[in-house]
């Protein structure tokens, strides 16, 4: 009864559809079924998994509305950052103008500037709204086309340091 009550409402509030890809506990995968006793997933690796939908609890959806791109990219303390910054606008400008990728993204990317510092060098972060479930290949376009363009400039991704007394 338990399952009932909850497909019902997990249908009624349009938490998740047939093709999204969601996170259900430890469980992912896109939606291949779903119906008021159980939901089935289709994980990455091609098993399919399926859910009582009483243990339910909570669900992350990837691709409801739209998705996002958050790449992090570490560079070598010794680079110009401005250059970097102004390097990653330029990739992800002419993402945006690309006649195959353009129509996957919903708006300019954010280059959001320094994220993190550590030993092996200071962490850049790029975040950038995509149509939904489009995130992980222009995630993929936009790391070829960032690291040919740092070698282009002659800027290095960072690499640990070692430490000599």
């Amino acid at each position: 009864m338990k399952d009932l009550v909850n497909g019902c409402l997990i249908l009624w509030e349009d938490q998740y559809a047939i093709g999204d890809f969601v996170t259900i506990g430890r469980a992912a995968g896109f939606v291949e079924n779903m119906n008021l006793r159980v939901t089935q997933l289709r994980s990455s690796d091609g098993r399919l998994i399926t859910i009582p939908n009483s243990s339910i609890i909570q669900v992350e959806n990837s691709t409801r509305t739209w998705s996002r791109v958050d790449l992090r990219i570490e560079v070598d303390y010794e680079t110009d950052v401005t250059s970097a910054m102004e390097v990653l606008q330029k990739v992800t400008s002419g993402l945006l103008i690309d006649k195959d990728w353009g129509d996957r993204l919903i708006e300019p990317a954010e280059v959001l500037g320094i994220e993190k510092l550590s030993y092996t060098g200071m962490e850049l972060r790029i975040m950038m709204k995509t149509q939904p479930g489009h995130q992980w290949a222009v995630a993929r376009e936009l790391r070829f086309r960032v690291k040919k363009a740092l070698s282009d400039q002659n800027i290095y991704l960072a690499a640990p340091t070692s430490c000599s007394p």
